[in-house]
């Protein structure tokens, strides 16, 4: 099958499987109907706005720059594809089983509430953005399933706003309070992350050590201070 008229006619003819099959000939597949049929590593990239997907599945497939806008997607599964710049537009996507699927070389899902795709988070990402929610207002989120890239940009922000502010602001108090609620879980690896993600950004600084040192608490500031001192990092102190 090479063209939409031969796509099209094996579904009317009764036929349910498409497998190896390239839709993308420059055609637009818009108010088609697709129920229950079965795709395994087809390419597409094609517009399917309007269409009939309920109970179909893709698997193995590129679904890069697919437009299933207005689509009825109930029960429909779309299983360890490729979804670069896929469109859901205003589609129901509440039934839709989204699993195994890359973007970019990350596992992504989709947010149901907007049908945008988004990266797995880390727990420890999730936790941040919950207590922390000023960061979450501003970060990018394009790595939220890269723990120490997101430590690491939350540190670049403190440093910034604790030297250039008098007073520090719900981003900073919110996160040493985050800080000293991990510290006290007295787990190595968290403790690793807090130095190498957030420490190490702010021991340049003698602004930011003295704040840090006043706003971190009990066992928390023990280990901050003990980096500071005997880290790698050359601390102003």
């Amino acid at each position: 099958m090479k063209t939409k008229k031969e796509i099209l006619e094996y579904y009317q003819n009764g036929q349910r499987f498409y497998r190896n099959v390239d839709f993308d000939s420059g055609e637009s597949y818009a108010d088609s109907n697709f129920q229950d049929a079965m795709f395994e590593n087809c390419y597409f990239g094609v517009d399917f706005s309007n269409s009939n997907f309920r109970n179909a599945r893709f698997s193995e497939c590129n679904l890069k720059s697919t437009d299933f806008q207005n689509c009825d997607l109930t029960k429909t599964e779309i299983i360890n594809c490729l979804v670069e710049s896929i469109n859901f537009g205003n589609s129901d996507t509440s039934d839709l089983l989204f699993d195994n699927n890359t973007s970019y070389g990350n596992e992504v899902k989709i947010n149901t509430d907007s049908n945008e795709i988004e990266a797995f988070a880390h727990s420890l990402v999730t936790e941040l953005y919950e207590r922390v929610p000023e960061f979450d207002k501003i970060s990018d989120h394009h790595s939220d399933d890269l723990l120490y890239v997101v430590y690491g940009d939350l540190s670049l922000r403190l440093s910034e706003q604790i030297t250039e502010l008098e007073k520090p602001n719900k981003l900073i108090t919110d996160s040493f309070t985050f800080f000293n609620y991990l510290g006290d879980k007295n787990d190595k690896e968290i403790d690793n992350l807090l130095v190498v993600g957030i420490y190490e950004g702010l021991y340049w600084s003698k602004k930011c050590n003295d704040l840090s040192r006043e706003l971190l608490k009990d066992r928390t500031k023990e280990v901050y201070e003990h980096w500071m001192i005997n880290g790698n990092i050359q601390a102003e102190y």
